[in-house]
C-alpha cells in the first residue's frame, strides 16, 4: 500500500516537474533518486534553481561540482512555463510526503525482517540471492508448500509458467504468462538480479541461455522460474540450498530430439497459397512444411 502510494506521489511529482523544472527530468530515466528529492526541496523550481550557486548545488549528497554546474546550467536554460509560490509550495509538499513515504516503507521493511523468525524463512535465506526480505515476500504468497502438489502448479500460482501467446497476424511464440498477482513476480525478478551476480549456479545458468541466443530480459525470466523450483525443492525437502543437488537432477535427463508431429490444425486440408490471407501468413504457409497423417 506504501509502495503504491509512493509510486502514485511520484506520477503526479513528474507531472508537474514538466511545467515547473523540465530539465530536472533528465536525471530522472531511471527514477527518481533520493539526492534528486533532496535538490527538489531546496530548488523546487527552475526559476529558484537557476538562481542558486554552484557550490551550494554541490553540498546536497551525490551530487557533483561538475553535475551541479551542468544542472545549474540548464535552470537558466529553462524553457519551464509555471514558476512562483504557489507552484513551489506544491512541489515541496509532494517531495517531504514522498520522502516521508521512503522512510516509512524502510521502517516497515525491517521491521518485518526482525519481527519474522520462521524455520522457512531462515531456511530460503540459505539461497545466495534471497534476503531476510525476499524471504518474507516469498513465504507470505507460499503460505504452504503443501498447497501445490508440483513445481508447475506453483509457476501457475506465480504466473511465470510459458504459454503460447499469439497476437493474430503479428508474432507469437512461448511467453511468461504473468496471471494473477505481479509483487510475488517482482520479488522473484529481484531474486533473479541479485543471483546472477552472486549465485555461480544461477550465474552459469543465465550465461548458457545467453550463448544459445535468448536475450537477457528472456534468460531473466527463465531463471525466475528456475529459482521458483528451487524453492519449492527446499521446502518440500525440508532441506537447505545444495548446488550439487540440481547439476545431478539436471545430469539424470538427457537431451531428446523434439518429435516431428503433424499440424493438428490443417490435417484436413492442404495449404492454399490462393486463400484469403495476408502476406506474413502466406509466406508462414509456403515454409510449413506439410506432413503426411
Amino acid at each position: 500500500m506504501l509502495s503504491k502510494q509512493k509510486t502514485q506521489m511520484l506520477n503526479h511529482l513528474e507531472s508537474i516537474l514538466y511545467i515547473a523544472n523540465p530539465e530536472i527530468l533528465i536525471y530522472c530515466k531511471n527514477g527518481v533518486r533520493l539526492c534528486t528529492l533532496k535538490l527538489l526541496l531546496n530548488y523546487p523550481t527552475a526559476n529558484s534553481l537557476a538562481r542558486a550557486r554552484v557550490s551550494s548545488i554541490s553540498k546536497i549528497p551525490y551530487i557533483s561540482e561538475t553535475l551541479a554546474e551542468n544542472i545549474s546550467k540548464r535552470a537558466k536554460e529553462s524553457i519551464a512555463s509555471a514558476s512562483g509560490h504557489n507552484i513551489e509550495e506544491i512541489i515541496l509538499d509532494l517531495v517531504k510526503q514522498i520522502i516521508s513515504l521512503i522512510n516509512e516503507i524502510t521502517k516497515q521493511t525491517k521491521l518485518l525482517e526482525s519481527s519474522t523468525n520462521l524455520p522457512q524463512v531462515e531456511l530460503l535465506k540459505t539461497f545466495n540471492g534471497i534476503g531476510a526480505y525476499s524471504a518474507v515476500g516469498l513465504m507470505l504468497e507460499i503460505v504452504s508448500v503443501n498447497r501445490f502438489r508440483t513445481s508447475k502448479h506453483i509457476a501457475s500460482f506465480f504466473g511465470i509458467h510459458p504459454v503460447f501467446k499469439d497476437s493474430g497476424d503479428g508474432l507469437s511464440g512461448i511467453r511468461m504468462s504473468k496471471r494473477g498477482r505481479k509483487e510475488p513476480r517482482h520479488i522473484l525478478f529481484n531474486v533473479a538480479r541479485i543471483s546472477i551476480v552472486h549465485n555461480p549456479l544461477i550465474k552459469e545458468i543465465y550465461t548458457k541461455h545467453l550463448k544459445k541466443g535468448m536475450n537477457k530480459m528472456a534468460a531473466i525470466g527463465a531463471i525466475m522460474h528456475k529459482i521458483l523450483r528451487i524453492v519449492y525443492g527446499m521446502l518440500k525437502n525440508n532441506t537447505t540450498f545444495n548446488p550439487e543437488v540440481d547439476r545431478d537432477n539436471s545430469n539424470r535427463f538427457k537431451e531428446i530430439e523434439p518429435k516431428i508431429t503433424a499440424d493438428i490444425k490443417r490435417r484436413y486440408q492442404l495449404i492454399d497459397s490462393d486463400a484469403p490471407i495476408s502476406r506474413r501468413q502466406n509466406k508462414k504457409r509456403k515454409e510449413k512444411e506439410i506432413i503426411p497423417k
